[in-house]
Formats: C-alpha cells, sequence, structure tokens
C-alpha cells in the first residue's frame, strides 16, 4: 500500500513538472511571438545618389511696345521739310514756283487691328519766284501757305534681326485749304501741280518712315538682353556648398502682332536648366537666333518653367533637432523626451529615426511619402506613421496617445523648407530674365505663378523636387530713346 502510494505520488509530481514546463514553454512561445512580431526593424538606407534629368521649359514673353511710344519717338526723330522743289505753272515754263512741305505739327499713329495709320500734317508754302512780268515784280507778289493732311498706312511684321518692318502707302490725303496762288488780280489754282509733286515723291516720305521705325522699334536688343540673362548663373544655394541654375537656351520662336493701343511681340524661348557648382566653368552662352514665324498652337499665355531644386538631409536633420530635440511630451501622468532626431531616405520612404527617453524609452521610426499638394499648395508626408503596431502590448501602458503626440509633434516641423522656396520662384524667375531689365526704358513683371506639379526624388544625400510652374511674363518698352533728330531736305 505504502509502495502504491509512493510511485501515485511521483506520477503526480512527474505531471505537475510537465504541465509547468509546458506553461513555461507556451509563455517563452508567446512572448517570442509577439517580440517578433512587433520588434523595431529598421528599414533598409537607400545608399545611391540619383540622377536629376530636368525637363525643357518653354518661356513665353509678351513685349508690348506702345504705339504713343512710337509717335513719341518719331516726332522726336522727324522734323524739317519733306519736299523742297520747283514747279512750272505753264508750259510756256513763264510761271515758276518754289515749294516746300514742311513738318511743323505732331505725327499721329493709330491702328485698326490689321494695320497702322501714320497721319502726317504738313504745311505748304508757295512762292512765285519766276513769271511772264519778270522776276522783280514776281517778288512782290505774297507767297501763300496752306496745310495738307497726309494718311499713310502699312502691314507690320518681324525681320531676320528682330525689328520691325512696315511698307508705308500713301493711303490719301486732304488739303485743308484749296492751295490758290495769287498773281497780281489773277488767282491760280495750283493743286494738280502739288498732286503730281508730292505723287512723285511719295516713295521720299514712306521710305524714311519705314527706315526710322525700324530703327527704332528693333527688339532684338530687348529680346537679346532676356535670352542672354537666362544663360546667367543664379546663385539658389550658397551653404554648405554653393550651387547655381542656369538656363541653357536651345531656340526661340515669335509672332507680331497689333492691338488697339500696341504692337506686341510673342518671344517663345526654349531653355534647359542646369544645375552648376562652378560658374567659371560654365559653357559659353548660346548666341541669339534669327526671327522665326511660332505656330499657332505652340503660341501659349502662360510660361511652363521647371525649376529644380534640393535639400540635403544634413540640413533636414541639423532644422529637426533645432526644433524638436528636449520636447518633453505628456499624457495620462506619463512622460517622454525627444533625445534625437534622424532623417534618411529608405525603401520605405522618408524614414524619420526618433530616440526618446522617460516612460517611453527607445528608438521608434516614422516613415512616409513627401508629396506636394497641388490644392493646397503645401508640402505634406502621406501616410506618415510608426513603423510598429502603435497599440502593442509592449508599449500599451496608455502610450498611444504619446505615439499619436509624438508623430504629430514630428510632422508639424517637417516641411523641409519648402514653401518658402516656392514663395522665392517668382524672384528666382525674375532674376534669370529681367537683370537690368528695369527703370526708365523697361518695365517687367513675373506674376501668376502656379505650381502644377512637383516631382519628389530621394537619393542617399538629398531629397530633390523637380517644379513645374506656370507663370505670366511681360516686358513693356517705356520709351524709345530718339537719338539725333533727322531734317528732311
Amino acid at each position: 500500500m505504502q509502495r502504491s502510494d509512493h510511485l501515485n505520488n511521483r506520477l503526480k509530481l512527474k505531471k505537475r513538472i510537465l504541465i509547468s514546463g509546458l506553461v513555461l514553454a507556451l509563455l517563452a512561445s508567446a512572448l517570442f511571438f509577439l517580440t517578433r512580431k512587433n520588434a523595431i526593424i529598421q528599414p533598409k538606407a537607400i545608399t545611391e545618389k540619383v540622377n536629376i534629368d530636368i525637363p525643357q521649359s518653354t518661356i513665353n514673353i509678351p513685349i508690348t511696345l506702345e504705339i504713343k511710344s512710337l509717335a513719341d519717338y518719331l516726332n522726336d526723330k522727324i522734323t524739317g521739310r519733306f519736299l523742297d522743289t520747283t514747279l512750272l505753272l505753264q508750259q510756256s515754263k513763264k510761271e515758276r514756283i518754289a515749294l516746300t512741305l514742311t513738318k511743323t505739327e505732331d505725327i499721329t499713329i493709330s491702328s485698326t487691328g490689321r494695320e497702322l495709320l501714320c497721319i502726317l500734317p504738313l504745311t505748304v508754302e508757295a512762292t512765285l519766284i519766276d513769271s511772264r512780268v519778270g522776276k522783280t515784280l514776281s517778288k512782290l507778289v505774297h507767297p501763300f501757305r496752306t496745310s495738307i493732311i497726309l494718311t499713310l498706312s502699312t502691314p507690320i511684321d518681324l525681320d531676320r534681326s528682330w525689328k520691325l518692318k512696315t511698307r508705308f502707302k500713301i493711303r490719301g490725303y486732304q488739303w485743308v485749304t484749296e492751295p490758290v496762288l495769287k498773281i497780281g488780280p489773277f488767282r491760280k489754282n495750283i493743286q494738280e501741280h502739288l498732286d503730281r509733286a508730292i505723287r512723285k515723291n511719295k516713295n521720299v516720305l514712306t521710305s524714311m518712315v519705314d527706315k526710322e521705325i525700324n530703327k527704332a522699334a528693333s527688339l532684338q536688343k530687348t529680346v537679346a538682353g532676356v535670352w542672354r540673362d537666362l544663360q546667367e548663373p543664379i546663385l539658389i544655394n550658397r551653404n554648405p556648398s554653393p550651387v547655381w541654375i542656369r538656363f541653357a537656351c536651345s531656340d526661340i520662336k515669335g509672332d507680331i502682332s497689333l492691338h488697339n493701343n500696341a504692337i506686341i511681340c510673342f518671344a517663345s524661348v526654349k531653355a534647359k536648366m542646369l544645375i552648376i557648382t562652378d560658374t567659371t566653368t560654365s559653357t559659353k552662352h548660346n548666341s541669339l537666333p534669327n526671327f522665326k514665324q511660332i505656330e499657332a498652337r505652340e503660341k501659349l499665355p502662360k510660361s511652363d518653367i521647371f525649376v529644380y531644386a534640393n535639400t540635403s538631409f544634413y540640413e533636414i536633420n541639423q532644422q529637426l533637432n533645432d526644433l524638436l530635440k528636449g520636447t518633453v511630451i505628456s499624457s495620462k501622468g506619463y512622460t517622454i523626451t525627444i533625445k534625437e532626431v534622424h532623417a534618411f531616405a529608405s525603401t520605405e520612404g522618408l524614414t524619420i529615426a526618433v530616440n526618446t527617453g522617460g516612460d517611453l524609452n527607445g528608438r521608434f521610426f516614422l516613415t512616409g511619402r513627401p508629396v506636394f499638394d497641388i490644392t493646397t499648395q503645401r508640402l505634406n508626408v502621406r501616410k506618415f506613421n510608426f513603423l510598429i503596431n502603435s497599440n502593442s502590448i509592449l508599449v500599451n501602458r496608455g502610450d498611444d496617445v504619446l505615439h499619436d503626440l509624438l508623430k504629430e509633434r514630428v510632422a508639424s516641423k517637417l516641411n523641409l523648407g519648402f514653401e518658402k522656396l516656392i514663395c522665392q520662384l517668382p524672384l528666382i524667375i525674375n532674376q534669370a530674365i529681367a537683370k537690368e531689365k528695369a527703370g526708365r526704358t523697361i518695365d517687367m513683371k513675373v506674376g501668376n505663378l502656379e505650381i502644377k506639379q512637383c516631382n519628389i526624388l530621394m537619393g542617399k544625400e538629398k531629397l530633390h523636387f523637380i517644379i513645374n510652374a506656370g507663370t505670366e511674363t511681360t516686358i513693356r518698352l517705356k520709351k524709345i530713346k530718339a537719338g539725333n533728330a533727322i531734317r528732311i531736305h
């Protein structure tokens, strides 16, 4: 009996040991499983640099020449006599007069939308210098004066050198008063003779006006200045090392059109933006091509510009640690302190490693995809969250709230300074195409900037942004320098 009881006790002990061992094994397995399930595995960092290929930009610039400025130029430039000749009033050559046509009033220029109209008032003077009664008595005849208003018209075009090309013709003219010469008791209407003289000499005036407008309304200097300035380096980043952008201009086309108060030259420049780190080794500027007509489908009101920018992870981490290091977050009686933040590009996206102390002591990884929201025009990090389950039993001492607070605090500081860059884009574009192009003669404006797309690429060292922006750019010629006046003989 005793032996039987002893045997039973040994069996019960073995059973207890077996059950205890099984329970311990199950607990160890469960703990191992939970630990493995919620283990914090660092995302794999990207180790390659990114090759950047910038698309070609199209910079559309309407250059406006106000018609009033053109008229002011001609009035400053052209003065004096248009015609100085002698006329015979009879076939017997007895009556001979000296005839002069002089510009004494302002030229006015207007537009029909298809042609330029030039109104040219001239003073007409006729003096009898010989007659059948002899030269001595002829001098006693008083000269007469009247006025004639000539109307000239022309279509407009641009020549190969970006100069305004006109082909003025006399469309008609009107005598203010009849040209009647008094010789003693006789009155002689000499309109027919004057008409004949004007028709004979019409090319003198029209060719002169054509020549002066072609010389004055040259857009070559303005367009060449824009073309040249685009190819000048523009500093966009000074630290940690200087970086410049420069547009490599490859082609330009244009168009010319008449409006009610202005002549507008539409210039469309094709250029590719380059990133350079040394301005001393930059390539030679391409020279301005000859004027070429742009096709109607290519004529768009806004420029389509691709601008490149980057920010290094060194700068991002410096910024984040300046803003977040030492930050204390409290909730439900628990407190954590942010010790350090480290951002890097990983296979998961943009990863932020956060070292914390206090009640939630450890290293956590937040990941997301940086995107630019076109609607709000702001940079966001999409699906920005922890790589571990914030409701894990290992971090569930009420710390899910701390997790959310930590995530929100980091996210609020993660704008990478990108909005500032966007605000500077009009200035960057102005610097590119408006160097020394403001003041007495040139008025340039860049406005209505619209970010259409932003591609964000991540590499080992940097975040790269290729920004596609639309903007309106205009140049207005306020004044044309007249130079020396032309006196017509």
